[in-house]
C-alpha cells in the first residue's frame, strides 16, 4: 500500500527539460528550498549534495527536493547533465520559511534510481507537453501525471522493490510481457515451445518460471484468459456457438464443459 498521501498538488511555474550549460552549477547550501522539485537525470554526469550528503549522479537518477532542503550540484562540462525539473507545492503549504513545512512533507524518499526508465521518461515528456499545450483539461491532466510520477518514484524505492534484485525484476517483466501477449489473443492455440521462444528460454525453464511468477501453470493461465474473454463476448450478445468458434474451440460441447468447470455456470447463463 502506497504511503504517498494524495493531497491537492499545486503546480509551480517552473518546469522543463534542459541540457545544462557547460558552466552550470547549483549552489543552495545556505538557502533552503521553498517548494518541492522533482528532478530527473536523462544524461550526463555530475554530483548532487543534499543536506550534506554527496552523491554521484547519472542517467536514471531521480531526486525529490523538499522545502527546507539544502542542496548544491555541479556537472562534468564535457558530459553535461540533461534534466527534467518539475516544481510544485502541496495545498496548505505556501513554502514560506516561517510556516511549519514539516506538516506538508510528502513521505517519499529523497532519491531513487531507475534501472529501466522508459515508462517514467514517457510520463515526464507527457507532463511537459501537457503543461505547454494549454489544451482543454491540461491542468487537471498535469496534476494527475504528477501524482503518477510521484507514485512511480515511490515504487522505485528499495523498500518497495518486493521482487528483490535486478535479475528477478527482469524475469518478472519477461513473464508479464508473455502474459500480456496471451491476453491480447486468448483464442490463439499457443504452445509452450512458441511462448518459450518468445521469452528466449528453454520450454522447461520457461514453464517453471511462468508458474513461479504468475502463480499458475501456463495451461491454466491460457484457459482462464480464454474464459474471461468468452464471458465478455457473451455479455456483448454473441451466441455460445459464435463465442466458441471465435476462441478456437473444436466444439461447442467442449467449450461449454470447460466454461462450466472454470466458472461453475453454463455459458448460456451469461447471455442475459
Amino acid at each position: 500500500m502506497s504511503t504517498f498521501t494524495v493531497r491537492e498538488l499545486v503546480l509551480g511555474d517552473y518546469f522543463g527539460k534542459v541540457v545544462c550549460e557547460p558552466n552550470w552549477r547549483w549552489h543552495r547550501a545556505h538557502k533552503p528550498f521553498h517548494d518541492f522539485d522533482l528532478w530527473y537525470v536523462w544524461d550526463g554526469e555530475g554530483e548532487v549534495t543534499l543536506n550534506g550528503t554527496e552523491r554521484k549522479v547519472g542517467p536514471g537518477d531521480c531526486f525529490l527536493f523538499r522545502p527546507g532542503d539544502f542542496t548544491s550540484a555541479a556537472h562534468n562540462p564535457h558530459k553535461p547533465l540533461t534534466v527534467t525539473y518539475i516544481h510544485f507545492a502541496v495545498q496548505g503549504n505556501t513554502g514560506d520559511q516561517g510556516s511549519k513545512i514539516e506538516d506538508a512533507i510528502i513521505p517519499l524518499p529523497s532519491h531513487v534510481h531507475f534501472d529501466s526508465a522508459e515508462a517514467y521518461e514517457s510520463y515526464l515528456d507527457r507532463f511537459i507537453h501537457v503543461r505547454m499545450s494549454g489544451a482543454y483539461g491540461s491542468h487537471e491532466e498535469a496534476v494527475m501525471l504528477l501524482k503518477l510520477l510521484l507514485l512511480l518514484f515511490e515504487r522505485q524505492a528499495p523498500a518497495n522493490q518486493a521482487l528483490g534484485d535486478t535479475a528477478r525484476r527482469s524475469m518478472h517483466k519477461v513473464m508479464t510481457d508473455v502474459a500480456a501477449h496471451i491476453m491480447q489473443d486468448p483464442g490463439h492455440p499457443f504452445s509452450i515451445a512458441q511462448l518459450a521462444k518468445l521469452a528466449h528460454l528453454s520450454p522447461r525453464y520457461f514453464s517453471i518460471k511462468f508458474r513461479e511468477i504468475m502463480g499458475q501453470s501456463l495451461e491454466s493461465f491460457i484457459i482462464d484468459k480464454r474464459i474471461e474473454r468468452a464471458t465478455y463476448l457473451l455479455k456483448l450478445g454473441m451466441t455460445v456457438n459464435e463465442v466458441a468458434e471465435a476462441l478456437g474451440y473444436r466444439s461447442i460441447y467442449f467449450f461449454s464443459r470447460q466454461y462450466k468447470k472454470v466458472t461453475g455456470k453454463a455459458p448460456s447463463a451469461m447471455r442475459s
